[in-house]
């Protein structure tokens, strides 16, 4: 679909008339007197949603059957991106591991004593811890960006009841994975500049006035306070933003173009937004911890026969293979959910704010070949 299908920005689609045969009242009326007056058809549904105001079972009907039509194309994406993260940081923590070799063993063993250990020993495996954590975090960022960006690619032909070629959707996921990770960084960026911020404010107001000696506990207060305090603030920044990923997508917005555009469509139903949000996002949640469940306990107990059956390292390797291969396959599938199907939820609000604000119905309608029925009303979810 393209902007003159109705995707672009303020549905280009416009309002569509009644069907061919009807007067200008719309369809005839189907009920005699004290029934309120004419009939109206509910909105067509050629894919995954009606092309009217959503209620929230459609919302999680259209996640989940979205997720279900479309879980290769998804799961693929899903695949390339947390398998070349993965790749990229086993080689940075090979690479950091043989770099510190020498300067591990004075630091963690106990023969060496307490904390009297030399500085020169203790810097090097500080600096490549703090690299490897920040890899992992901007691994993890790539990697969330890319299944950011690919939800709404499969929702511009799941709400049609258009096939979704991998090929296709790969292509469209990335083109726009740039400004998708624009938006994240974007989103991150604030929020961590805030909690330095905030933590830099609190822990020296604290010192101020108290004495050096009771440094531990004023920074656990500090990060206590902060946490406090900055969390309604992401809160807020999320659910303001929840719609950035789609309007870079469906719109072709930049980053800070898609920001804003997702903080319009928001105004006016953030607790709407965040409550639908909130309710997907914990239904993952629990549908990802007992489907790692089972592989989480299997490589348990299949680990624990084979370690016990023999003594030789070669057993213990073995054993410690198949319980992390089979942990690592259950934390894929749990994380390919709990990001996949609040993203669907997610670009499906989007559209349904769109359909209430700026009649994108009667353009999705013209683009899945369908007549346009008239827009069911706007009801609470």
């Amino acid at each position: 679909m393209t902007h003159d299908l109705g995707w672009g920005p303020g549905g280009q689609g416009g309002p569509a008339g009644p069907p061919p045969g009807w007067g200008p009242g719309g369809p005839p009326p189907m009920w005699g007197p004290g029934w309120g007056g004419g009939w109206t058809p509910p909105p067509p549904k050629p894919g995954v949603i009606p092309l009217g105001p959503l209620a929230l079972g459609d919302v999680l009907g259209g996640s989940f059957s979205a997720l279900g039509r479309h879980w290769k194309q998804l799961f693929g994406v899903a695949l390339i991106a947390y398998g070349v993260a993965a790749l990229v940081f086993g080689g940075v923590v090979a690479i950091a591991v043989a770099a510190v070799h020498d300067h591990v063993d004075p630091v963690f063993e106990a023969h060496y004593g307490t904390w009297h250990v030399a500085r020169s020993d203790v810097d090097p495996v500080i600096i490549a811890g703090a690299v490897v954590l920040v890899v992992a975090m901007a691994l993890w960022l790539v990697a969330t960006a890319l299944m950011y960006a690919v939800a709404p690619a499969v929702l511009q032909d799941a709400v049609l009841g258009r096939r979704s070629p991998f090929g296709a959707v790969w292509r469209k996921a990335w083109s726009r994975f740039p400004a998708v990770l624009g938006t994240l960084a974007a989103q991150w960026g604030v929020v961590l500049a805030a909690t330095l911020l905030f933590v830099a404010l609190m822990v020296a107001g604290l010192l101020a006035g108290s004495a050096h000696r009771e440094l531990p506990v004023l920074l656990m207060v500090g990060f206590t306070l902060s946490t406090l305090a900055l969390t309604p603030v992401g809160i807020w920044l999320w659910v303001r933003f929840a719609f950035a990923p789609a309007a870079a997508v469906l719109e072709n917005q930049g980053p800070v173009e898609a920001l804003r555009r997702s903080s319009r469509l928001v105004k006016g139903a953030w607790w709407r937004t965040f409550g639908i949000l909130a309710l997907v996002a914990v239904i993952s949640g629990v549908i990802g911890y007992f489907v790692q469940l089972p592989f989480t306990y299997g490589g348990l107990f299949a680990a624990m026969p084979l370690a016990m059956s023999s003594h030789s390292a070669g057993a213990a390797v073995g054993a410690v293979v198949v319980l992390v291969v089979l942990y690592l396959v259950g934390t894929v599938i749990s994380q390919f959910l709990t990001t996949t199907l609040p993203q669907l939820g997610a670009g499906l609000l989007y559209i349904d704010q769109r359909i209430r604000r700026e009649e994108l119905a009667p353009g999705l309608a013209r683009a899945a070949g369908v007549p346009p029925a008239a827009a069911a009303p706007a009801g609470s979810w």
